[in-house]
């Protein structure tokens, strides 16, 4: 399988959908023609993408609301106008006085739009993208809106059976009505999204600042919605599970009560691997019971090269092949083992140290020295313009760790575990 750049899931879906609107408008603003996605059509379009995604999870169909498909329209040429890109702005608070203003927030809107749903909580999800195109797919778009806990609420959520959905420009607003008794709230039951076997499960992202550790690390991790037809869960437990060959890998998850008191979601804390099947599992108390399911899913086939404790390492550099081994760019390989080193330019030898175990290389000689003891190497260290590399295997292994090479998806695991070898 050809190697594929680790480059974040939603960027790929951002660029493919700008390829396909070649001419596309500018910067959306009050004043330029945008993309409008309020039609009939296109409404009907995203209403049969949530409702297949509700299928498959064991739920009851939505429908479209006249009241709740203004109020979105409404919000969302509001949001298309005052987006600004690398801001914070909170979308679900609108701004008295300014352009496209209706009311302050989700419930005023909806009202203000004409929706009488005493007893009903009013969901909304706000999605804007930095460009708008004149050519838009909103199945795809609901496809993107599920990558995330937060964007699938207001869709997913049981109870949500009223739904209004618009596309103005640049933002996406889809706002739900959550009807307990038309959901049926009695007996609760559970459902989960991603569902059982779905695939093609976002993996997430994350460049991890320790990659031994879930702690420090930057970016946005898989989710797993798990909803009760009552908005009354509390003593949730959950864990996610995947096989790497015959080790069992836990996947640490935050676990995080939703918004509208539905649920929960599951936010792992590493970034998942490709094209690999996770078991799930969850309690939780709701309506006097308390609530169990256990199911899999398959993230979807984004491979990285290297990994490290079953870790994609996101940003690691190119491996090259020398003599059919692999090997690595010097400085990153070592600093990633926890090793010191240092490169002598005039002699072009190498020097690496952790802790009493020391590694000594020179560019192009067959024989490396471990605390003093000659290697023979299968592919000696080389230098290529401002690069020195290394045989991958040889230092990996030196350090203590396991190396293993998938031949089907070209890629090389790490695993920190001690190899006897006799050298």
């Amino acid at each position: 399988m050809l190697y594929k750049k680790a480059l974040l899931y939603t960027s790929l879906i951002v660029l493919l959908a700008g390829s396909v609107g070649q001419g596309a408008a500018p910067e959306a603003s009050a004043q330029t023609t945008v993309y409008d996605g309020t039609s009939r059509e296109e409404r009907e379009k995203a209403l049969e993408a949530v409702n297949r995604l509700r299928l498959r999870m064991g739920l009851a169909e939505a429908e479209l609301d006249p009241a709740l498909n203004r109020a979105a329209e409404d919000h969302a040429r509001y949001a298309n106008a005052h987006f600004e890109p690398q801001s914070a702005v909170d979308f679900s608070v609108q701004e008295e006085g300014r352009e496209f203003y209706t009311q302050s927030t989700p419930e005023a809107r909806a009202e203000a739009a004409g929706f009488r749903g005493e007893g009903r909580k009013i969901m909304e999800t706000v999605y804007v993208k930095e460009r708008a195109y004149d050519m838009f797919d909103m199945t795809e778009e609901i496809r993107e809106l599920t990558f995330v806990h937060d964007r699938r609420e207001a869709m997913l959520t049981p109870a949500a059976t009223a739904l209004g959905i618009a596309r103005v420009g640049k933002a996406t607003v889809i706002v739900g009505a959550a009807d307990p008794e038309r959901a049926g709230a009695v007996p609760a039951t559970a459902s989960v999204y991603p569902y059982e076997g779905a695939t093609d499960v976002w993996p997430g992202y994350f460049h991890k600042a320790d990659p031994y550790s879930v702690d420090g690390n930057e970016g946005e991790g898989t989710t797993i919605s798990v909803y009760s037809t009552l908005p009354d869960v509390s003593d949730a437990h959950a864990t996610l599970t995947t096989m790497a060959g015959d080790r069992t890998i836990d996947i640490p998850l935050a676990i995080r009560k939703t918004e509208s008191g539905y649920g929960y979601s599951l936010t792992a804390l590493q970034q998942l691997r490709g094209d690999r099947e996770y078991t799930a599992e969850v309690s939780f108390r709701s309506g006097g019971e308390r609530l169990q399911k256990r199911w899999t899913f398959r993230t979807s086939d984004f491979q990285h090269r290297l990994n490290l404790n079953d870790m994609p390492l996101v940003l690691a550099p190119a491996l090259h092949r020398a003599n059919g081994r692999f090997e690595a760019p010097m400085r990153y390989l070592f600093e990633l083992f926890g090793a010191e080193v240092q490169w002598n330019a005039a002699e072009q030898r190498i020097t690496a140290a952790k802790g009493e175990l020391t590694l000594e290389m020179t560019i192009g000689d067959d024989t490396a020295y471990v605390g003093g003891r000659a290697v023979p190497l299968d592919s000696p260290p080389r230098l290529d313009v401002y690069t020195t590399y290394v045989p991958l295997r040889f230092v990996a292994e030196t350090f203590g760790f396991q190396v293993e090479y998938d031949a089907t998806n070209d890629t090389v695991d790490l695993w920190l575990e001690p190899v006897a070898k006799d050298r």
